[in-house]
């Protein structure tokens, strides 16, 4: 499916922290600033295609989109044959929405409408994006955690779901200009485990396990709450993230579980799991 089996990616996440900082990762790691050489780099060791981000904040000021910013990137991606996903939400949004409100959902459609329109005048195809990245992990560290904007408690699971409409919409906006687009919808799969002298937990972390962690691919595959308009066309390509500290105690996101803890999953089971879920729906 994609030109390589090994790609690349590089952190794009941009918006404000729970200290109210400003953060741009593309920056930080002067990613922007030397991505011919890292793609030179990449096809000298025979990776071909990339994750790459578009940096909302960035793009839309009031609505009113200048891509000037990508431009370095999709000349970068055309000299050197890269393949890219282009990862359009990660993390931060203009500051001036409410991603509540309808207006947020409008303003997501018309930013990817236009990144699809950009992406088509510079690109050939096939065409990749990501829509919104992580948005499980996102509402969980936005909506509960104040890690990232809008800073909030409480409200993870409406997030998601606000996330999932502007998502679909974003999606459709997209297909409107380049309908055989290609979506790679990313979330981590995590699993919780109850702590050793709390079994009584076990059906909450099950309910986790089982239920939540899918809550967003389900949304966008209109398994859950089809009024939002999503479909099997919309979750399109799964893509599963995993880092070493996706497994912890329930309550205990803070320390992930030991290499050695015999409570840890494989890997492969938890790919299995996945699996098994899309089967279900």
């Amino acid at each position: 499916m994609l030109r390589s089996f090994y790609f690349a990616g590089f952190e794009c996440a941009t918006g404000y922290n729970a200290g109210g900082e400003w953060i741009d990762q593309l920056a930080a790691t002067k990613h922007d600033k030397y991505v011919d050489e890292d793609y030179r780099r990449l096809r000298e060791v025979g990776i071909q295609t990339v994750r790459e981000g578009i940096r909302w904040p960035y793009v839309d000021f009031r609505g009113h989109l200048d891509f000037c910013s990508v431009i370095p990137f999709v000349k970068a991606a055309s000299k050197h044959h890269m393949e890219v996903i282009w990862d359009l939400f990660h993390y931060g949004f203009p500051e001036d929405l409410n991603v509540f409100n309808d207006e947020f959902c409008k303003r997501f459609a018309a930013y990817c409408h236009g990144a699809a329109r950009f992406i088509k005048m510079h690109q050939e195809g096939p065409y990749y994006f990501t829509p919104v990245n992580e948005p499980s992990y996102f509402s969980w560290a936005a909506g509960d955690n104040r890690r990232f904007a809008p800073h909030c408690e409480g409200k993870a699971q409406d997030l998601k779901i606000a996330l999932a409409r502007a998502c679909i919409q974003g999606i459709n906006a997209i297909r409107e200009v380049i309908p055989e687009a290609r979506m790679v919808n990313v979330d981590p799969i995590c699993r919780v485990v109850p702590p050793s002298d709390r079994p009584d937990l076990a059906e909450a972390t099950n309910r986790y396990n089982q239920s939540a962690v899918f809550e967003s691919w389900d949304l966008l595959g209109g398994y859950v709450m089809p009024e939002l308009g999503g479909s099997r066309a919309h979750l399109d390509i799964v893509g599963m993230n995993y880092y070493w500290t996706n497994q912890w105690e329930l309550g205990r996101d803070e320390k992930p579980l030991a290499p050695d803890d015999p409570r840890l999953s494989p890997l492969r089971d938890l790919v299995r799991t996945v699996g098994s879920d899309m089967a279900a729906t």
